[in-house]
């Protein structure tokens, strides 16, 4: 009889993770992404509707999956959520904090409200899921966090970005603090920062495809505008045993734009 091949360093069986922001663009790839690994997908949204309707596509495509209303900017909406998950003894092995905004004014022009939102979605939502999911991880052995960052939180990105750049270089900082507090629970934090990629939310940094081919030229090696879909292998590796070793790091899938600087 051949020996059992040895399981895959890849291999999410037996898991459940949590995707913030899920019905959009780069968390419903991510989600896919764990999900075809093996893992239970919580798939959360500011509205159960939202939520559902990310499960229903996760579903299509053969995903287990179950929708959790979770607005991110609200402590009382994040503890209810993991408060259900551990009376239902549902809590995440993984969690990806994918939910965020993207608000582009001129640093003369940029508003109150805008600054707000921006870093009440993409920093401070980041900041209390991450705490929240800890608490619920340190009792069981650890668990693994997966922060959405930017590459505008490593360098300028363009006009029109200070505020969603300062957001995206905080969650930078923070998924370092959290790595290193968190490391001796067993819990490993870190990070993707994307380049631009094709979503509803990047539509109006692409309006043409005459600007879509000029930012390729001048920015992006790999010669092309990067899809949802190029998250999942990031994602599965930060996600899955085969970093296991690797925390407080923060991994650029931009198509070589910071390289290029």
């Amino acid at each position: 009889m051949r020996p059992a091949p040895p399981p895959s360093l890849f291999s999410l069986d037996a898991t459940r993770a949590l995707v913030t922001g899920a019905h959009g663009g780069l968390g419903r790839a991510q989600a896919l992404a764990l999900g075809r690994a093996g893992a239970e997908i919580v798939a959360t949204d500011l509205s159960a509707d939202r939520a559902e309707q990310a499960c229903e596509y996760l579903r299509g495509h053969g995903v287990r999956a179950r929708a959790l209303a979770l607005d991110v900017t609200s402590v009382d909406s994040i503890g209810a959520a993991f408060d259900d998950l551990e009376r239902r003894d549902a809590v995440p092995d993984v969690v990806v904090n994918n939910a965020g905004v993207s608000l582009r004014n001129s640093a003369l022009d940029a508003t109150e409200a805008e600054f707000e939102l921006t870093l009440g979605v993409n920093l401070r939502g980041t900041y209390f899921v991450a705490q929240r999911a800890a608490r619920a991880m340190r009792g069981r052995g650890g668990g693994r966090i997966v922060n959405l960052a930017s590459i505008g939180g490593l360098v300028v990105d363009g006009e029109r970005s200070s505020v969603y750049d300062a957001s995206k270089a905080a969650v930078v900082q923070l998924t370092k603090n959290l790595a290193y507090e968190w490391g001796r629970y067993g819990i490993r934090v870190n990070a993707i920062a994307p380049g631009y990629m094709r979503t509803e939310m990047t539509a109006d940094l692409l309006p043409t495809r005459a600007a879509e081919d000029e930012l390729v030229a001048r920015h992006i090696p790999l010669g092309r505008v990067g899809e949802p879909e190029d998250l999942a292998g990031a994602v599965l590796f930060l996600a899955s045993a085969a970093s296991a070793y690797v925390t407080g790091h923060t991994l650029t899938v931009d198509g070589g734009w910071v390289v290029a600087l």
